[in-house]
């Protein structure tokens, strides 16, 4: 899983980077009233990546197009997280 953040439409938000793009937290928490944290630093430290190998990946890969924001809408800033699939 790779995590960054990015800034797009205004807005800037911690992200998981998909084939299609990004999928950014704030979006998703917005449209599916989770509580990711935003910021890549609290993101973090929450630390538990399971979801992500436990169908997380498939989940995000397949969101709808309404839920991604497209690798040329987006500029990457600050740090990269990256974990071992």
């Amino acid at each position: 899983m790779k995590l960054v953040t990015i800034e797009y439409r205004g807005r800037r938000s911690a992200a998981v980077v998909i084939a299609r793009g990004y999928v950014a937290l704030d979006i998703l928490n917005e449209e599916k009233r989770s509580d990711w944290p935003t910021d890549m630093k609290k993101l973090v430290e929450s630390g538990d990546a399971s979801w992500y190998r436990a169908g997380g990946k498939t989940i995000l890969e397949n969101m709808s197009r309404a839920l991604i924001v497209a690798p040329d809408e987006a500029r990457e800033t600050g740090e990269t997280y990256e974990t071992a699939d």
